[in-house]
C-alpha cells in the first residue's frame, strides 16, 4: 500500500512540472504569437490574461467541487482539460482559437493545484506535509525553467514554436493514462480547508484580508508582466532577436541555449525556485518579515537596472528579479492564514483568486507598451512590485511566527 501511494506522489509531482511548463513557456511565446498572426502587442498580451484568468474564475469553484466530488476527479478533470487544450492549441490556426486554448490549459491548471495540495497530505505521514509540498513545489520548477528554453532548442532544429505544445500534449495524455489507472486515496478535506460561500464577504471586510489580497494580485500581475515581456523587451528595445545567443555557431552551449533571451527567461523561474529552497530553511533563524522586506526591496531595484542598464546587464538584472520574487507570494499568503485560527480554505480560495492579477498586468503591459514604450510597460510591473515592497514594510499579517 505504501509503494502505491509513493508512486501516486511521484505521479502527483509529475502533473505539478507538467502545469509548470505549461505555465512559464507563455514568456518567450509572445513575440513569436505575435509575429505569427501579425497582431498588435495588446492581442498578444491576451495570452497571459486568458492564463491567469482562469485561475480567477476556477479557484473557488474547483474547491467547491473537490468538496461533493473528491480530489481524484477534480484533479482528472484538470489533466484532461490541459491535455486538450495542448492539442488544440497545436491545431490552431487563428489568434483567437489559440487565446481560447490558452485559457482551457490554465482551467486545467487551476484544477490540477486546487486538488493537488490536499492530495499530497494524505499520500504520506501528517508530519511530513509541508515537506513534502516544499519538495514537490521545488521540483516543479524545473517545468518552469526547462519550457522556455524548448522553444528556440526546437526552432533550431527545423521545428516551429506551436509544436512545443504537441510535445506538452503528448506527455500530458501519458501522465493523464497512468493517472486514471493510479489508486487514489479518499481525500478527507478538513472543515478548516473547506471554501465557505457564506463567509467570504465578511472576511473581505478585515483590514488584512483586503491588503494582503492586494498584494497577491499586484505581486502575480507584476511577475507575469515581467516574466512575459523579457524576450519582447530584449528584443525592442537592445534588438536582441529569438534566435540571438551568447555563444559560437556550432558550440556546444550555442546547440543547447540558441536563445539568450529563453535562458533569461528560464534563468527568472529557476532563481526564484532555487531562492525559494534556500529562504523556507532560513526562515527558521531569521525574521520571516525581514526577508520579505529585503527580497521585496532588491525585487524593485533589479528591475529597474533591467529597464535602464545596457544590454548585458538588462539580462542578469531580469533574471535577478526572479530570485527576489522568491520570497513574496508565500509570505503574503502566509501572512493572512497565520492571522486567523479559522476559515483558511475560504481564505485560500480568496487569494487564489486574486491570481487573477497575472491576467491585468499582463495585459496592462501590452497595452502600455503598444501604446507608449515598453519602458513604461515596465514601468507597470514596477509599481505593482512596489505596492509588494510597501506591504512588507507596513503590513499587519502575522509573518514572525514560524522563527525558533
Amino acid at each position: 500500500m505504501q509503494q502505491k501511494k509513493r508512486l501516486l506522489l511521484v505521479l502527483i509531482c509529475l502533473a505539478y512540472i507538467a502545469f509548470g511548463l505549461v505555465t512559464a513557456v507563455i514568456g518567450v511565446i509572445i513575440s513569436r504569437f505575435q509575429e505569427t498572426y501579425r497582431v498588435a502587442l495588446w492581442i498578444a498580451g491576451l495570452l497571459p490574461f486568458a492564463f491567469y484568468l482562469a485561475y480567477g474564475l476556477g479557484s473557488i469553484p474547483f474547491g467547491l467541487l473537490m468538496d461533493r466530488v473528491g480530489g481524484r476527479a477534480v484533479i482528472l478533470l484538470g489533466m484532461l482539460l490541459m491535455t486538450l487544450g495542448c492539442f488544440l492549441f497545436y491545431a490552431s490556426t487563428h489568434w483567437l482559437l489559440t487565446v481560447g486554448m490558452v485559457f482551457l490549459i490554465g482551467i486545467g491548471v487551476t484544477a490540477i493545484q486546487t486538488a493537488g495540495n490536499p492530495i499530497i497530505r494524505d499520500l504520506d505521514l501528517p508530519e511530513r506535509y509541508a515537506g513534502n509540498l516544499t519538495i514537490i513545489i521545488g521540483i516543479s520548477a524545473f517545468g518552469y525553467a526547462i519550457s522556455p528554453i524548448m522553444v528556440p532548442v526546437l526552432e533550431a532544429n527545423g521545428g516551429n514554436w506551436q509544436q512545443v505544445y504537441l510535445v506538452f500534449g503528448v506527455l500530458n495524455a501519458i501522465l493523464l493514462l497512468f493517472l486514471l489507472i493510479a489508486k487514489f486515496p479518499t481525500t478527507a478535506v478538513t472543515e478548516n480547508e473547506r471554501i465557505h460561500p457564506s463567509e467570504v464577504l465578511r472576511l473581505l471586510r478585515n483590514r488584512v484580508v483586503i491588503t494582503y489580497t492586494i498584494g497577491i494580485f499586484f505581486y502575480v500581475a507584476g511577475e507575469v508582466g515581467v516574466s512575459s515581456y523579457i524576450a519582447t523587451f530584449m528584443e525592442r528595445i537592445h534588438g536582441v532577436t529569438p534566435q540571438q545567443s551568447l555563444w559560437a555557431e556550432g558550440s556546444f552551449w550555442r546547440a543547447a541555449f540558441p536563445s539568450v533571451s529563453a535562458l533569461v527567461v528560464g534563468l527568472f523561474w529557476a532563481l526564484q525556485a532555487v531562492g525559494r529552497i534556500i529562504i523556507g530553511p532560513l526562515m527558521r533563524h531569521v525574521r520571516p518579515r525581514a526577508i520579505f522586506e529585503l527580497c521585496s526591496g532588491f525585487c524593485c531595484l533589479a528591475l529597474i537596472v533591467a529597464m535602464f542598464a545596457p544590454m548585458l546587464w538588462a539580462l542578469v538584472f531580469f533574471a535577478l528579479v526572479g530570485l527576489f520574487t522568491c520570497a513574496s507570494f508565500t509570505l503574503i499568503f502566509s501572512g493572512v492564514i497565520q492571522s486567523f485560527d479559522k476559515n483558511h480554505g475560504t481564505l485560500s480560495g480568496i487569494l487564489c483568486t486574486a491570481i487573477v492579477g497575472g491576467a491585468v498586468g499582463g495585459f496592462l503591459v501590452g497595452s502600455v507598451g503598444d501604446r507608449f514604450s515598453l519602458h513604461l510597460g515596465m514601468a507597470v510591473n514596477l509599481l505593482a512590485f512596489l505596492y509588494v515592497f510597501s506591504l512588507a514594510i507596513w503590513g499587519k499579517g502575522k509573518l514572525d511566527v514560524e522563527v525558533r
